[in-house]
């Protein structure tokens, strides 16, 4: 018997948004609308620049937004990772005790991982990530007992940033194959898409069960269409998710396909919308819901958070998603 639905290992990380103009997009010179990678001095540098403006904090991290937003649903939940000793490692713990998460977050002498986030009037988010603590974690901190009792492992892209958490990614892969543990897997963010590629198909044909993408980390990952990706990714034995944004999403499994229709909604920010519809199909999946269900309910809660500033789901968001 499985007693956790759902069980990751990623960055722990505190999002800071900001509401920003396309002004301030281009004073900075960032490229609008993807994650950067950025040292102390920079993202100092991007912080100082809205010194006057007023933010919005919450958990951040790919893998821990689908963590925090299934808690919430009431599944049950386990998260990995490390933190500094601040204020914001300190906000991290509060928070995941609050919404009842497994934790195996661990302390090292680093500062928490910080991802300051700029939203313009077009609901686009580009992220500027400054990932401290939260890149330092290594094989030890792998919750082997939680992998071995959840439903499903899930992980991000985003842990593709150096040898060490690659090696920790691979390793609790490993241990939830042999357990008979479902592997998610969500593709995460062009950037790291376009910089890990190989690796990142190598782990889809081999190990996983599940797979989130996008339209344009479709097209990096198979130089194709997103049906032409679906294919691909079903074709090796796993389901494939492709998010077509306002189109609604592309699921595959074998030879059948579900095309899940958008909700409409007012785009106010754009954050956290992938890792939502993650964590609404993780749900209905461990719920033993159909494929076409489980979009639906991915749907309704990616529809949520974008009509919102910050990565929260909405109390009425959640209702509306388990009442599917």
């Amino acid at each position: 018997m499985k007693t956790l639905d759902v069980v990751s290992i990623c960055n722990a990380l505190v999002d800071i948004l900001v509401t920003a103009s396309e002004n301030d997009i281009q004073t900075l010179k960032l490229n609008k609308g993807i994650m950067h990678l950025v040292d102390d001095a920079r993202q100092h540098e991007v912080i100082a620049h809205f010194k006057n403006t007023q933010t919005t904090k919450e958990l951040g991290g790919s893998s821990m937004n689908a963590i925090r937003t299934l808690a919430a649903l009431g599944s049950r939940t386990s998260f990995a990772g490390t933190i500094g000793h601040d204020a914001f490692g300190d906000l991290i713990q509060s928070r995941m005790k609050d919404l009842g998460i497994a934790s195996h977050i661990q302390k090292v002498d680093a500062h928490t991982g910080l991802c300051f986030i700029l939203v313009t009037p077009d609901g686009e988010r580009t992220m500027n990530t400054n990932l401290g603590a939260s890149c330092l974690y290594d094989e030890k901190i792998v919750p082997t007992k939680d992998i071995e009792a959840a439903k499903i492992f899930h992980f991000s892209g985003y842990q593709w940033a150096n040898p060490t958490q690659i090696a920790t990614i691979k390793k609790a892969i490993r241990i939830a194959k042999e357990a008979g543990t479902l592997i998610s897997f969500d593709v995460a963010d062009p950037f790291v898409c376009r910089n890990s590629r190989a690796d990142f198909v190598s782990v889809i044909e081999e190990y996983a069960d599940i797979v989130f993408a996008n339209r344009e980390e479709a097209l990096l990952l198979y130089e194709s269409t997103p049906e032409v990706a679906c294919n691909r990714i079903a074709e090796s034995g796993a389901i494939a998710v492709i998010k077509l944004g306002a189109e609604g999403a592309l699921i595959g499994k074998g030879d059948n396909r579900y095309h899940i229709a958008p909700v409409k909604t007012n785009v106010v920010d754009t954050t956290g919308a992938g890792d939502m519809f993650a964590s609404g199909f993780l749900y209905g999946i461990t719920q033993n819901k159909s494929l076409e269900v489980s979009g639906k309910i991915a749907a309704t809660l990616a529809s949520d958070v974008i009509s919102r500033l910050g990565a929260n789901v909405s109390a009425e968001g959640l209702s509306r998603a388990k009442a599917l």
